[in-house]
């Protein structure tokens, strides 16, 4: 199975589900917690009005269909009041019920849909919005009989809460979900059990390494869920990074709002408002609130400079560049891509993610810019690279295989699970190729390969620039690069990373250049990060405008 590339303005065509609604960027807290209501205040003041946070279910029903709002109305009060939406996500478990597991019994389902419902009662259907579930592809956040087959105890979890809801609430939504990355498999597993039926929306958290990664996974869900009756919304409850380096947050936030919104995607919350002690490096502020992170700076930048002027459009039909122009007037720009010109006609304001002044650009990186005016206009004068790992993952010019020893070159094949899906075969693991490395095999002291295959659309002269490094807990590998079948560099790779010294080939159209990495310690499992970066010929023979 091959997965369909899509240029980004089409994904928002496909769903057509929000493109009329405003995309609401919101905040992760944890007030459920014990965070002190000042929290709310600074994430107010920050520009954020849609909070995801909880509400114990356990300290509010002590007994059998007896509620207690106390705890949660000291902070759900407050945020109701000061006019902010509350999103509150239903993980937790109940000692009444099935033993303080996660509810599978006909029973503790009931008494979870009675829960969601009592909430609804209590705030009000439109001052509330409900996530039913938290990262349930995780080990985490379920336990008990729900997790000898999580999709389908899940989908028979939300099929009781929606009976419950369409008898006590008919126009409460509910969205469902939150798992921890796409995975494709577990929500088709769900799907197939029916739960799509009883999610008003569908909600994930994208969590990656590489945001140029994230449209055609967003567009592998929404086709999914048109395989299974109709697509829903789909919110991003949950995304963000460790960051080693607070200082990359703001690139980071900026790439990954301006294609959610382009999407299609109701709203999104990054995670988190505040440092915590487990995850001491995703919050806008620190842990005491004492100081502001880079990340503060990005998000007030989107809260209030470009989302006001409208959800963003892609302005481009290159898939290794991103514009996006937010509203329609020509007065706000992320652009970044790799390496191709553009000329921007108005006068222009040139800020980086953090909202700071920076000198024009006329040549695209992976860093984006912030592009601010009125009416301009926006042409891309040279696409640049045509082929980069980076962003065409699983798209055309790239195909990829294995060499099995004795068989010689087979295609791989998208493999789909509770995770992120990646290329490989059933019978291969751990051979893969994803968008952040390849993993090679040793079968009965047998070398399997791993290979990525880039095959020219034109004929005329290329370049071809990369690297590759080995993760420091796996054996290294070797690595063959070959046109044809002619061998062009034949080199060890190690944990000291290799660049390439730039190659210039004469190819025909048609023409492939394979990077094939192979396993050379005893267990074969290499983890080989890498990065390929290939130009060629400019297809496009005039500049086209990319703002209307």
């Amino acid at each position: 199975m091959i997965w369909r590339a899509v240029i980004p303005g089409l994904l928002l065509a496909s769903t057509a589900l929000a493109e009329d609604e405003p995309f609401h960027l919101g905040v992760q807290t944890h007030m459920e917690q014990g965070w002190a209501n000042s929290a709310i205040r600074l994430a107010r003041d920050m520009g954020a009005t849609h909070l995801r946070d909880e509400i114990g279910w356990a300290k509010a029903e002590k007994q059998p269909g007896v509620y207690n709002f106390d705890v949660a109305d000291k902070y759900m009060l407050p945020i109701i009041k000061q006019g902010m939406t509350p999103l509150i996500v239903i993980t937790d478990t109940n000692p009444l019920y099935d033993n303080g597991d996660t509810p599978h019994s006909n029973e503790g389902r009931k008494a979870m849909a009675a829960w969601v419902s009592a909430i609804f009662s209590h705030y009000g259907v439109n001052n509330v919005q409900i996530e039913i579930g938290n990262e349930v592809n995780a080990d985490d956040f379920v336990s008990g009989p729900f997790t000898e087959d999580p999709p389908a105890y899940f989908a028979s979890l939300v099929r009781a809460v929606r009976d419950r809801l369409d008898q006590d609430h008919p126009e409460a939504h509910i969205m469902c979900a939150g798992l921890n990355t796409i995975g494709i498999g577990f929500y088709r597993a769900f799907f197939q059990s029916g739960g799509l039926d009883s999610c008003d929306a569908i909600s994930v958290h994208p969590y990656r390494d590489n945001p140029d990664t994230l449209l055609i996974e967003l567009s592998r869900l929404t086709s999914l869920m048109e395989d299974f009756g109709g697509a829903r919304p789909i919110y991003v409850t949950e995304f963000g990074q460790w960051f080693d380096d607070p200082h990359d947050a703001p690139d980071y936030m900026v790439k990954m709002v301006s294609q959610l919104a382009t999407a299609g995607v109701t709203d999104a919350y990054w995670y988190a408002l505040l440092d915590e002690e487990w995850w001491p490096n995703m919050g806008l502020l620190d842990k005491n609130a004492q100081n502001r992170k880079p990340a503060a700076d990005a998000f007030e930048l989107l809260q209030g400079t470009l989302l006001p002027l409208g959800r963003p459009t892609a302005r481009d039909s290159v898939d290794t560049v991103h514009i996006y122009e937010f509203g329609d007037g020509g007065n706000g720009f992320v652009v970044w891509g790799s390496e191709a010109d553009i000329e921007v006609t108005g006068k222009a304001s040139y800020f980086d993610t953090r909202g700071r002044p920076i000198e024009a650009i006329s040549v695209l990186s992976d860093t984006p810019v912030v592009i601010t005016g009125q009416g301009l206009e926006v042409r891309l004068t040279s696409p640049g690279n045509s082929a980069d790992t980076q962003y065409q993952f699983n798209q055309p010019p790239w195909s990829y295989f294995a060499r099995r020893p004795e068989v010689g070159i087979v295609p791989l094949e998208v493999i789909d699970w509770r995770w992120p899906s990646f290329l490989g075969a059933p019978d291969l693991s751990p051979l893969n190729i994803g968008y952040n490395g390849i993993t090679t095999a040793r079968f009965d002291e047998e070398p399997y390969s791993a290979i990525e295959r880039f095959t020219a659309k034109t004929a005329g002269s290329h370049t071809i620039n990369g690297w590759w490094q080995a993760e420091t807990t796996t054996e290294p590998s070797r690595l063959f690069i070959r046109h044809n079948d002619t061998i062009l560099t034949e080199v060890d790779i190690t944990t000291n990373r290799f660049s390439l010294p730039e190659i210039t080939l004469d190819l025909q159209t048609g023409d492939v250049v394979e990077f094939e990495v192979t396993p050379t310690g005893p267990g074969g499992d290499s983890f080989t990060t890498r990065r390929i970066k290939i130009s060629g010929p400019t297809v496009q023979t005039t500049a086209a405008p990319l703002s209307d």
